[in-house]
């Protein structure tokens, strides 16, 4: 009697694990992380080469540099990510990346925090190194199991966001297990010449919904000072392109953060001293994944959005400025 085949994962690229642990590299420690991320890696499609157990420090960044050059699509670290003397491999890690991915790392924050408190100690990052996806995680099994439950959302999207393909496959893999993609969580994103006074509640009142513990929110608000100097209003300049760019950004931060619903919204035009230039409102099941996403998303439209700032100082003078300055 015969059945039908199973279909195994997609086909991916290359990908390499670097294990941070100083005494691991000396033969003094059994790396117990290294072997569960390239398993995990295997399980998903990837060809995945030897862990790579190396000493903290340098020898981190030679690792990933190396692996970058080879042109590998993911590389995921373990070790080396919290604050004692030795941790270094955040540093390492930013002197490699062009481009960082910060909602991400903030929810694999987030979801080791529900667990462990001191998870929030963490300063992993994640980003982009030309055409590889570099990820930090934790050193503990644990952080590492919690980690990869946040990649398994998203990594395959953003190697292949990096890789400027069509979003297949791996765009939308939490949706068999019941989870609403990205794009649907976020309620509203744009930017309007309008006051935002009284905006905020309606944003609230958008995400929040019954499976939601928490809404954290976020207002900007025009100040009187700017480094020691008076300010007597502003102006805000929107390129045309702003509210695809803002929908683009506060899709992106959905999906690195998968059990929250969005909202933002960021004024343009003249505003006076005590306006509302920006408002947004994130709301999850657990106020720790609140907290991480609206950061990321106020943190993430600020760098990323076309709105340019003109402040007038109360000598006379104006500059140009960066938004949400």
């Amino acid at each position: 009697m015969s059945g039908a085949a199973h279909a195994g994962p997609p086909a991916r690229g290359a990908a390499g694990v670097v294990v941070a642990s100083t005494r691991g590299a000396q033969g003094l420690a059994v790396d117990t992380t290294g072997p569960v991320i390239a398993a995990w890696l295997v399980e998903r499609g990837w060809q995945v080469g030897p862990v790579r157990v190396v000493a903290d420090g340098d020898a981190v960044g030679a690792a990933l540099r190396d692996l970058v050059a080879q042109g590998v699509e993911v590389v995921l670290t373990t070790g080396g990510t919290g604050v004692s003397p030795t941790d270094a491999t955040p540093e390492q890690t930013a002197a490699v990346l062009d481009r960082e991915l910060p909602g991400l790392a903030a929810a694999i924050r987030a979801r080791g925090a529900d667990v462990v408190p001191t998870a929030v100690l963490s300063r992993g990052l994640a980003g982009v190194a030309g055409r590889t996806v570099v990820v930090n995680l934790p050193g503990s099994p644990g952080g590492v199991r919690d980690g990869l439950a946040v990649l398994d959302d998203v990594l395959g999207h953003a190697v292949d966001q990096v890789a400027g393909g069509a979003r297949g496959d791996h765009e939308r893999p939490s949706d068999a297990a019941g989870l609403v993609p990205a794009p649907e969580r976020v309620l509203r994103a744009e930017v309007v010449d309008a006051s935002l006074t009284g905006v905020l509640d309606e944003l609230v009142a958008l995400v929040a919904d019954a499976t939601c513990g928490a809404v954290a929110t976020f207002t900007g608000l025009v100040r009187d000072h700017d480094e020691g100097r008076g300010v007597e209003r502003l102006r805000y300049e929107a390129h045309p392109d702003a509210t695809a760019v803002i929908a683009d950004v506060a899709a992106e931060v959905a999906g690195a953060h998968p059990d929250v619903r969005l909202a933002v919204v960021h004024r343009y035009g003249d505003l006076g001293i005590g306006d509302v230039a920006i408002v947004a409102a994130v709301a999850s099941a657990h106020r720790g994944a609140s907290f991480d996403a609206v950061e990321a998303l106020v943190d993430e439209v600020k760098h990323r959005v076309p709105i340019w700032k003109e402040q007038f100082f109360d000598d006379g003078s104006a500059e140009w400025v960066g938004s949400l300055g």
